[in-house]
Order: C-alpha cells, then sequence, then structure tokens
C-alpha cells in the first residue's frame, strides 16, 4: 500500500469513475485499475464493484474511503509542517517588547534558538508606544505591548496573547496582604512606585486620590528597581497580573498580588503586534507558538 494507490481509490471513489482518476492523473485506465486491484489485494477486500455503467463503492469499500481520506490529510499536514519547518532553519528575527515581558521574551527566545540554532534574533526593548513605531517603521519583525482593546489602531495587524487584570503587588509582610482586593479606601499614607504606562498611571491616580498621604516616589520603566524596591517593602506598585507571573521566582517569592476590583472590568491584554497587510512569517508563527507554551 502506498500514498498514490490511496489518492486513486479516492479520486475514483469521489468521481465513479477509473477513466476520470486516469485524465486527472495522466496515466492510463488500466494502470488505475491495476493500482486498485493491489490495493484490495492487501487489504483483502473488494473496494468496487464493476459493471458496465462504472464502479461504485462497497461497504468495506465506504469504511476505506474514511481511513484513506485521513491517512492523506495527515501526510498533507505533516509535508505542510515540515516545509514550514525547513523554510526557517535559518534567518534573522527582531522582537520589540515592553520591560516587562523582557523576562517571558528572554526565556522563549533561550527555548526557540534552542530549536532552530541557525536562527538570529534580535531584541529590542521600549515603551508600548517605542514597540509600535519600532513595528511600523520595519525595524521590528514584530512586537509585544500591554494595551487595552480600546487602544487599537489600523496600521497594525493585533494578535491577543493574554488578557489580564490590574493587581496592587505589594511585599509579603505588607498590612495589605490580607485583603482579597483593594478599592482605594484602604490605602493609607502608601508609598508608589510605578511603571511608566498610560493605564498603570490613570489606575494609581485614582487609587491614591483618596489619601493625601499616599504618593509616588518613581515613575520608571525600569522593572528591575521596581522590583527592588517592592520586594524590599519600600514601596508598593501596580501591575498586570501577567506582567507579575513572568516575572523572575526570586521576586514572585517575596510579593503578593491583591486584585483591585473596581478594574475588574477593564482588563488589559498583551498583543503581539505586526505591521498591518505584510504576512507574517513562518519564524514569527513559530516564535509566538513557542511564547504561548511558556505562558502555560
Amino acid at each position: 500500500m502506498n500514498i498514490i494507490q490511496l489518492q486513486y481509490f479516492i479520486d475514483s471513489a469521489e468521481s465513479g469513475s477509473f477513466t476520470e482518476t486516469a485524465k486527472k492523473h495522466g496515466i492510463t485506465v488500466p494502470a488505475v485499475s491495476q493500482s486498485i486491484s493491489q490495493l484490495e489485494l492487501e487489504l483483502e477486500v473488494t473496494l468496487f464493484t464493476r459493471s458496465k455503467k462504472g464502479i461504485a463503492l462497497t461497504q468495506d469499500g465506504f469504511k476505506a474511503r474514511q481511513y484513506a481520506r485521513t491517512i492523506l490529510t495527515n501526510v498533507r499536514n505533516m509535508r505542510n509542517e515540515l516545509s514550514q519547518s525547513k523554510s526557517i532553519n535559518t534567518g534573522n528575527i527582531v522582537i520589540a517588547t515592553i520591560p516587562g515581558m523582557v523576562s517571558l521574551v528572554t526565556d522563549t527566545t533561550i527555548t526557540f534558538m534552542g530549536i532552530y540554532p541557525h536562527i538570529n534574533v534580535q531584541l529590542l526593548e521600549g515603551d508600548n508606544t517605542a514597540v509600535m513605531n519600532q513595528v511600523m517603521k520595519g525595524e521590528a519583525d514584530m512586537g509585544f505591548v500591554s494595551l487595552s482593546r480600546e487602544s487599537q489602531n489600523d496600521s497594525f495587524t493585533w494578535e491577543p496573547v493574554i488578557r489580564g487584570e490590574a493587581v496592587i503587588v505589594v511585599n509579603k509582610q505588607s498590612p495589605l496582604r490580607f485583603l482579597t482586593a483593594i478599592t482605594g479606601s484602604e490605602l493609607h499614607n502608601e508609598v508608589f512606585v510605578i511603571y511608566k504606562d498610560a493605564y498603570i498611571e490613570r489606575i494609581a491616580a485614582e487609587l491614591i486620590s483618596g489619601d493625601s498621604g499616599n504618593r509616588i516616589a518613581l515613575t520608571t520603566n525600569n522593572t528591575q528597581a521596581i522590583m527592588q524596591m517592592v520586594s524590599r517593602g519600600n514601596a508598593i506598585t501596580i501591575a498586570t497580573d501577567y506582567i507579575v507571573n513572568t516575572m523572575p521566582e526570586k521576586f514572585k517569592n517575596g510579593v503578593v498580588s491583591i486584585p483591585i476590583g473596581t478594574y475588574k472590568k477593564y482588563p488589559n491584554y498583551l498583543w503581539r503586534i505586526t505591521k498591518k497587510d505584510v504576512e507574517v512569517s513562518a519564524v514569527i508563527k513559530e516564535y509566538t507558538q513557542q511564547l504561548f507554551a511558556n505562558l502555560e
């Protein structure tokens, strides 16, 4: 049994004619008939009834057609996947990302380069605006940004990676650690260190406004500085939960994340963006799949 035999069998079953199958493949009718006969011999069944009016599937033929279709589909999928893998054995990929995702993107890159050692990966870091500009100018093949759905524009193709919600992040010794949710009234004389992002800054402004003792001591895109201040108990911060989940274990083990009830209905998303109307390459698709796997 071989793939050609199965293809002749499927084509003959669908057309009801060895002649049509022969025309389709540019061979003789006896060649098709002989191929089907060999297949019947191997399977030890009769696939077609033959008469002057043509051919018709037997009961066994109907069963065999279902299996043959599955086999041919699997073979086609295998060829496509192998062809795609072959096309990304070498090349370059430039990834722009917000600082909060550097840890996840780095881990994904290490895994990806282990699978495809001849792919050269370049990582660019910047805020949401910088990432979008780099993708728009063609300086990056794709970018990862953290934005709400309302922030999308038609210049990019937006692929949602993960949905997240805002949380307050405190040291494990903070009295706030026992709360199940924060609305703002629980915050008194708190020192905040804030990630420079419009979504986070808006939440901070609303939460802090309820108590004049609360203050923002630092606004930065340096996630390392934020992690150090929070883990040491010098300040608290606001983040999207998926950003916290991608932080190094050393940081996560020293902090507690508390949901912000008011903002559950205003979720934020991590997006993979590519330039609009530019076909996403096989290497970008493969990289994104690996990133999805690392998030699970």
